[in-house]
């Protein structure tokens, strides 16, 4: 663990090996994987049901083998683009890893397949095996899957023409073009955003504009590719005979639809709590919001945090949840893997890239701001996640969407917890106002961008797909029943969906937020109780072990039970009453 004195006094920046693995060596793992893939198809090919428990597990171990070396090369290049590298090389490595994942896809599509064709008799004895523990939650979802799979023919045209590769990095290429241009100065979107939640409204105002300009540009080829790709994913969902656009994320989270739809629909059904927040926000201000005001301070700002103090605050607040947790956080702030100096050529706001064997980094811009300080513990959540799932493989470490959301979010909320109570009467509202702004963000916020990607996806589907006229209308249309009549939306606010790097790249996932805000808000009543330390240790050293109820079960939160979004949910009513009679 680094001590105290051995934390830098100013936001750090990642070094050039900030995963642990220099560059060449990344590189270099890279050459041997098609021989590997090559001697792994060979030796497995049409022998899966016959493997005995010791040879399946060497088949998964080798399986991996490939995966690994992979995986990392992938994130450190999406790590090195979004923190602002200079582009070629870091290009040249991720379409060189897209090369290889396609050529994995296509020589290893078997293995998946044979173990989803296995007789249940032989599949519940494999489960049963004390040599597949480790694997017992991925051989279940590979099981789950193996009704939607395509035949083996199917699956190797699909290998071969598949374009949402192609869309993808068409996509990504089109988002790094965005650059954000105010009073002369250069920004990328990761340094430009941060400034809507500072107090000037005349900067706020401003900000917005140069945003909305920055969006105009190439908008019409944002929209193409975001149909295009949505045309390419529905496409391949029928092939594999899924019945909704949701199936495979909802199967990736472990979740059956119905649980989904009751979330969704618990959510929407309180959607006046954001109309009542901002109604008494605009009062507070004394005018009419607009979409520059959405996220502007009410009462008065909390005195801005040097680094250290950040640090120090969100260290006491993980303190909380046991040594093993404070540790891994302390260690990944200490060995740089924290880049958190504000700069213009960032591409992406805050995000935490993690790969397997713990190796985690993470991107923010810090400036002092409470929001900033927020972020930090949220993204150490998600490594502290990683660290402390070091010891599984690529097939077992990674949690599903939901479960990693709870996690960075219930590290944000024991931070603000933890802040709240050290805080004065004078800093409270302003604390609180913030923090609950954060949240209504998190689980109304998100529900909304989701209804605007399944308006999308449906309009696709219907064979319609909007232009980028149509796309503005949608979001608009989307966003305005979400802030209510308190709030008014320019016109140029029509463009703001079109940076969202998740409708590109990780379509359906917006929702996995609100559960983890609903299910972290939960979490949080019972954190002060004997063993609940030592059980959310047990947690993150599960990783993606486990489905999201067996793992959060055992601190009191059950995604099948209705009441345990109704908890979640009377909890920020609740704040939003304190909230009002704090600041009147």
């Amino acid at each position: 663990m680094i001590g105290e004195k051995d934390r830098p006094v100013a936001p750090p920046r990642w070094s050039s090996a900030f995963f642990g693995l220099p560059e060449q060596v990344i590189d270099e793992r890279l050459d041997p994987l098609p021989e590997r893939l090559h001697a792994f198809t060979e030796t497995y090919r049409g022998r899966v049901s016959e493997l005995p428990e010791t040879e399946l597990a060497q088949a998964l171990r080798d399986y991996e083998n490939f995966l690994t070396p992979l995986q990392q090369a992938t994130v450190y290049a999406e790590a090195s683009l979004a923190a602002g590298g200079t582009g070629e090389a870091e290009r040249k490595l991720l379409d060189r890893c897209e090369e290889l994942w396609e050529m994995a896809a296509a020589n290893t599509e078997f293995f998946e397949r044979e173990l989803g064709e296995l007789p249940e008799k032989a599949a519940a004895e494999l489960l049963g095996c004390p040599r597949l523990g480790e694997y017992r939650n991925y051989l279940r979802q590979v099981r789950a899957a193996a009704v939607h799979r395509p035949s083996a023919e199917v699956a190797a045209v699909l290998a071969r023409l598949d374009p949402v590769a192609g869309w993808e990095r068409h996509a990504r290429r089109l988002l790094d073009r965005i650059t954000v241009v105010d009073d002369g100065e250069t920004l990328g979107l990761g340094a430009a955003l941060p400034v809507l939640y500072q107090a000037d409204p005349g900067r706020r105002k401003r900000r917005c504009a140069a945003v909305s300009a920055a969006l105009a540009p190439e908008v019409d080829l944002r929209a193409s590719a975001l149909t295009e790709l949505t045309r390419a994913r529905l496409a391949r969902q029928r092939l594999c005979g899924q019945t909704g656009w949701l199936s495979e994320e909802n199967a990736g989270n472990q979740l059956t639809g119905g649980e989904v739809t009751a979330l969704l629909e618990a959510v929407d059904a309180r959607r006046e709590l954001v109309h009542r927040y901002y109604t008494t926000k605009s009062a507070l201000l004394g005018r009419s919001l607009t979409d520059a005001d959405r996220y502007a301070p009410v009462g008065a700002a909390p005195d801005e945090l040097s680094w250290p103090e950040a640090v120090e605050l969100v260290l006491g607040a993980f303190g909380a949840l046991g040594p093993a947790v404070s540790a891994a956080a302390a260690d990944l702030i200490g060995r740089g893997a924290v880049d958190a100096v504000p700069r213009r050529e960032k591409r992406r706001g805050a995000l935490t890239f993690s790969a397997p064997g713990g190796h985690s980094c993470v991107l923010l811009t810090f400036t002092g701001t409470q929001r900033d300080v927020l972020t930090l513990a949220h993204e150490l959540g998600h490594a502290v996640h990683t660290a402390l799932s070091a010891h599984l493989g690529v097939l077992s470490f990674s949690p599903p969407t939901v479960l990693a959301e709870t996690v960075a979010l219930f590290a944000e909320a024991v931070t603000m917890r933890h802040w709240l109570r050290q805080a004065g009467p004078a800093a409270r509202p302003g604390l609180l106002g913030r923090w609950l702004e954060d949240q209504l963000v998190t689980a109304f916020r998100q529900l909304s961008v989701h209804e605007f990607e399944s308006a999308v996806h449906q309009a696709v589907a219907a064979g319609e797909p909007p232009d980028a006229d149509a796309l503005g209308d949608l979001w608009l249309s989307r966003q305005g029943a979400l802030y209510g009549p308190a709030v008014s939306l320019t016109p140029e606010y029509r463009l703001w969906w079109s940076y969202l790097d998740n409708l590109y790249f990780a379509p359906g996932t917006r929702y996995a937020y609100a559960f983890g805000q609903l299910a972290a808000t939960s979490l949080l009543a019972g954190a002060e109780e004997a063993g609940f330390a030592a059980r959310f240790e047990e947690l993150l050293r599960a990783g993606g072990g486990g489905s999201p109820a067996e793992l959060l079960g055992p601190l009191g939160f059950r995604p099948a039970e209705p009441d345990s979004w109704q908890r979640g949910l009377a909890t920020l009513e609740a704040q939003v009453r304190e909230f009002a009679d704090a600041v009147s």
